[in-house]
């Protein structure tokens, strides 16, 4: 009876272990794929150019959600309205999922201007300006060393280095033009040395 009693404990040991090591990691697996909704997806709209309520709307009829997470100035852009979206349009994502949104805003982003003024060459003051994102819409000459950036204005109004302004701005330079109205008297001239 003392062998029956441990063969039958054994048979129950590994039948447990068997349970343990195939049942439970199936059991858990299929679980697993019903609660992500494992192979199921749904494809994310174009919903860049739409006003937010729309995109809001269009979105929960697909069983996605949104967070907006930046406002940025685009032309031509009207408020609220979605300049960027990711994941992008098509891209195939879970039901639920987060699709992140930059919108436009009105107001266009300040920027610093650059040390232009009484500072640097004609050449280099565009460079600077464009990379700062301004446009130069005209060049205005004086008398002054040549190609020298006396001024900067921005609608008519004189404009300082470090000053904020509003980028994509249409800008003007005030640059000499070689005639330089100041000549120094030499100093054999003056009779210095007479």
């Amino acid at each position: 009876m003392g062998k029956k009693k441990g063969l039958k404990r054994v048979v129950i040991n590994l039948l447990a272990m068997l349970a343990v090591v195939v049942i439970v990691p199936t059991v858990v697996l299929v679980w697993l794929d019903c609660y992500t909704n494992h192979g199921e997806s749904c494809v994310v709209p174009n919903i860049c150019g739409m006003q937010l309520d729309d995109a809001k709307e269009l979105l929960r009829g697909r069983n996605l959600d949104l967070e907006i997470v930046d406002y940025k100035y685009k032309k031509g852009a009207a408020e609220n309205e979605v300049v960027e979206q990711r994941p992008v349009a098509g891209a195939k994502v879970k039901e639920g999922r987060k699709i992140m949104l930059v919108m436009s805003s009105l107001n266009k982003p300040m920027v610093s201007l650059p040390s232009v003024t009484d500072n640097c060459s004609l050449r280099e003051a565009e460079a600077r300006l464009k990379a700062s994102g301004f446009v130069i819409s005209n060049v205005l000459y004086q008398d002054g060393e040549k190609d020298w950036v006396y001024s900067v204005l921005c609608d008519g109004k004189e404009l300082f280095n470090g000053e904020n302004i509003a980028r994509g701005s249409s800008l003007v330079l005030v640059v000499g033009n070689g005639n330089d109205p100041i000549r120094e008297e030499s100093v054999i001239d003056k009779g210095y040395f007479e």
